[in-house]
């Protein structure tokens, strides 16, 4: 005998295997577009990228008939319903610079090989973000019976130090309750930690080998050399 909630899990499956294909195509969407950090400008506190991401992923949840809202190109928000919201599901849309080094396309090219999706931000954090919002989708769709409210927050800025999200609960109050599915989602229960200064020293020339000459940790300040 099947109980209600395993037919719940089997019709939720099923939904989102008949919604795959457009499921990752909505993911390359966002892929495509370069949303590291850029030069602030007027009404895109980020620069240019992150504020195009996020444009594109407003009309993807518009196109699918949610309610959205943009927070002065800090974050949009994505509601399934008109309840107060509970649950707040943070997820973000900016990503680190893409690097070198690439070998199975270029960073801003997504491309499907051996049922791997390859591109920058395909796991950190668009394709999560874009697995949420299909999520709100699905509950609306199935009309599942949610007595409470879920908001898909869509930050700018969480790779260089999350102001975007501090500008968004300036605006509005947290949810009683709130998860990222980013990182290795559903559970992370040790993340390296940051402190962020500028150190310096002097040292008289040495010229015995071997020597350290230098060494590069990146090129954002989360980078662990």
């Amino acid at each position: 005998m099947i109980g209600e909630d395993e037919m719940y899990q089997k019709e939720i499956e099923s939904y989102f295997e008949a919604h795959r294909q457009e499921m990752i195509a909505d993911i390359c969407r966002l892929v495509r577009i370069d949303s590291s950090r850029g030069k602030p400008l007027p009404g895109k506190p980020f620069g240019e990228g992150p504020a195009a991401v996020l444009a594109e992923a407003l009309r993807m949840a518009d196109g699918m008939g949610l309610k959205t809202k943009n927070y002065d190109n800090y974050v949009g928000t994505v509601d399934l319903n008109d309840r107060p919201h509970q649950l707040d599901i943070l997820v973000h849309l900016d990503v680190v610079p893409a690097g070198d080094g690439w070998t199975v396309t270029r960073p801003f090219e997504p491309v499907t090989v051996e049922g791997r999706l390859y591109g920058r931000g395909t796991a950190d954090d668009k394709g999560p973000a874009v697995a949420a919002l299909y999520a709100l989708r699905a509950a609306r769709d199935m009309k599942l019976l949610l007595r409470r409210g879920v908001r898909l927050i869509l930050g700018t800025d969480e790779e260089c130090g999350s102001s975007d999200i501090r500008h968004y609960y300036q605006k509005e109050a947290e949810a009683p309750m709130t998860f990222s599915p980013d990182a290795d989602f559903p559970l992370v229960n040790i993340e390296k930690g940051r402190f962020s200064d500028t150190f310096s020293a002097e040292w008289a020339a040495d010229t015995r080998l071997p020597r350290l000459v230098s060494f590069d940790g990146g090129v954002k300040d989360n980078v662990v050399p």
